[in-house]
């Protein structure tokens, strides 16, 4: 039997500098969780707890808090805005059973909000939209329902009506003091329920009652998207919020009996406490002092110590995290981000994820802190896998991965605070991958301080496939156990191909091979012949470079269309003819990455600073006549 509890697990998600942070500092002072005013510019919020989100105004890292409200938890992840940390915000989506996206009423719908918007809808979490800021000169509510509308979804449903904006108290009006407004709640409804369809056909009349219930149904469902108006910074609308968070959002499912599914979504290192683990358990129990099974690394680990997040949004000790609870978890020394505690089934599977596509090389000012900045980079790495932190032999450094230069800088002002080392970075490099080109075999043997004999086959597969594996051996031709082991090997060898970059797209297979305890087989042989397999079978079929894609719209006045067409020519971009929408052209095709690094400024000024641009990551494509 599933349990229900007064739980509500929700994000706050939003372009950077869109009021999410302050919007949640306004929420936990509401509830009577903080007893003061924290400040984003002051550096004083509750979840901006790095000294770097401090000193820039930005949050780096997701953090979670929680307050009390009608007798209902809710426990709240505040996430990143800014797009250089867009990873951080698809780790933090994993743990969610709703979430607030925070838009701002003078800048709108903007390149993260759409990317954000885009994931939600992905996994299908129920969404109340916040339009904040109105009392900022510039606020245009209006206006921005329909570019929601257009740009988000048709079925957003306005709960309020802002009655005065641009003053330092904007004046809303529910929805359930206007007539006019109601009636944009029904016809709103509508787009999603027959049964409202037919209704208001019939011009029957609804109650609140009938209304709030369905607005419920379709908000949970993911099918209608609840819109409140408001301005974090002077609380106007807060207390609102809440409420619809309570009536509208979910609760978590789950029983405390059940098997144990769990995931770790983010890892806190360096502190009094060790290495700890954010967890979020969506069936079962985990318990202080009992082992727990990771499904990610096949290893069981001993729980130290537990702690749930509180209503006042701090860990307290615990002697176990039950079904919906979010909490820390010390003694998992072995666990990394996203790995799955006892079994997966209960875990919603999260958005196709971004990747890094800059690199670049990381040296210390001085010379002697080589290794201690090789370490300091590894424990970021646990807060932050996609870094990939790698020592170059050849060149003795280290290289690590970016989203942009923001982050660059960040990770530069945490190395020197946290661990005192300061460093310099390389100019950073754009991000290739390569693929096999055609099939290829190869046979690989071992016989001097062990045995192991391999055959394997690469075929290549369609772009944005990833990395397949297959066996057609038996195991009395090669162990079980060994044969666990060759995709780990894969996996870490594929990292460098032929031209230096990833080798992705691909199927191996293991057709033949032996292995014989008698003729002295270890598990080290194969981590010698695998590699090599590899190696080999790559070299015979070559390879085809690949750089990383982005999907572009280009909204500029139609006198510069024929500049900008000119500026996406000359950046290799694939596009179609332009749409003509009251005066403004509208291009929408794919352009690579390099192109948008290094020249997006000029896209800006061939339109005279008025061209919106928005773009998104498109994959990878082969590079024309690239190949080995």
């Amino acid at each position: 039997m599933k349990s229900f509890r007064p739980v509500r697990n929700i994000g706050i998600l939003a372009h950077v500098d869109a009021g999410k942070t302050t919007l949640t500092e306004r929420l936990l002072f509401a509830a009577g969780a903080i007893r003061s005013l924290g400040s984003v510019d002051e550096g004083t919020s509750t979840t901006d707890s790095l000294s770097v989100e401090r000193a820039r105004g930005i949050s780096v890292r997701a953090a979670a808090t929680g307050l009390d409200w009608e007798g209902v938890s809710i426990r709240i992840v505040d996430t990143p805005g800014h797009a250089d940390f867009y990873a951080e915000v698809e780790r933090s989506l994993q743990v969610l059973d709703g979430a607030i996206l925070v838009v701002s009423a003078v800048e709108g719908v903007q390149l993260q909000t759409l990317t954000i918007w885009s994931a939600l809808r992905e996994m299908n979490i129920p969404t109340l939209i916040f339009v904040n800021k109105l009392d900022r000169t510039g606020a245009r509510p209006a206006q921005l329902m329909e570019e929601m509308r257009r740009l988000l979804s048709a079925n957003i449903v306005a709960l309020q009506t802002c009655a005065s904006v641009s003053t330092k108290q904007p004046s809303i009006i529910s929805a359930r003091d206007s007539v006019r407004a109601k009636q944009d709640v029904i016809e709103s409804l509508a787009n999603v329920d027959s049964e409202v369809l037919d209704r208001y056909s019939r011009d029957a009349e609804f109650t609140w009652q009938e209304l709030d219930d369905c607005i419920r149904t379709h908000t949970q469902a993911g099918r209608a998207y609840p819109v409140l108006f408001g301005a974090a910074m002077v609380g106007v609308g807060v207390q609102e919020v809440l409420n619809a968070v309570v009536s509208y959002l979910p609760a978590p499912k789950g029983a405390a009996e059940n098997k144990l599914s769990a995931v770790v979504y983010k890892i806190a290192t360096g502190g009094p406490s060790g290495r700890i683990a954010h967890v979020r358990v969506f069936e079962g129990t985990i318990e202080r002092g009992h082992a727990v099974q990771s499904a990610s690394t096949d290893t069981a680990e001993k729980v130290i110590r537990v702690a749930r997040l509180s209503v006042q949004g701090k860990y307290e000790s615990a002697e176990r995290l039950e079904a919906g609870d979010i909490g820390t978890v010390a003694g998992l020394q072995g666990v990394k981000i996203g790995d799955v505690l006892g079994s997966a089934y209960a875990i919603p599977k999260p958005p196709s994820p971004l990747e890094p596509m800059l690199t670049a090389r990381i040296a210390p000012t001085s010379p002697a802190d080589s290794n201690r900045l090789f370490q300091a980079l590894r424990q970021l790495e646990d807060e932050d896998p996609l870094l990939s932190v790698e020592w170059l032999d050849e060149q003795k450094e280290i290289s690590t991965r970016f989203f942009g230069a923001v982050q660059m800088e960040i990770i530069r002002e945490m190395l020197a605070s946290r661990f005192n080392i300061d460093v310099t970075f390389s100019e950073p490099r754009v991000i290739y991958k390569e693929t096999p080109i055609a099939i290829a075999d190869a046979h690989i043997e071992y016989r001097e301080r062990g045995y192991a004999i391999i055959d394997v086959r690469i075929e290549p597969l369609p772009l944005g496939s990833g990395v397949e594996f297959a066996s057609e051996v038996k195991a009395e031709e090669i162990y079980h156990k060994f044969m666990k082991q060759i995709p780990q090997i894969v996996e870490q060898s594929r990292r460098k191909g032929p031209r230096g970059w990833e080798v992705t797209d691909f199927r191996f297979t293991v057709f033949g091979g032996h292995s014989k305890y008698d003729l002295g087989t270890k598990p080290g042989d194969f981590k010698i012949v695998t590699p090599l397999a590899l190696e080999l079978a790559l070299q015979r079929s070559g390879t085809r470079l690949l750089e990383p894609m982005m999907d572009f719209v280009i909204s500029v006045p139609r006198e510069y269309g024929a500049a900008i067409h000119r500026d996406l020519v000359k950046m290799r971009a694939q596009f179609s003819e332009p749409t003509d929408d009251e005066g403004r052209l509208e291009f929408r095709g794919r352009v690579p990455f390099a192109e948008t690094f290094t020249s997006t400024a000029t896209l800006y000024a061939s339109s005279h600073g008025q061209g919106v641009l928005r773009t998104r990551f498109g994959g990878y494509a082969p590079v024309e006549g690239a190949y080995m």
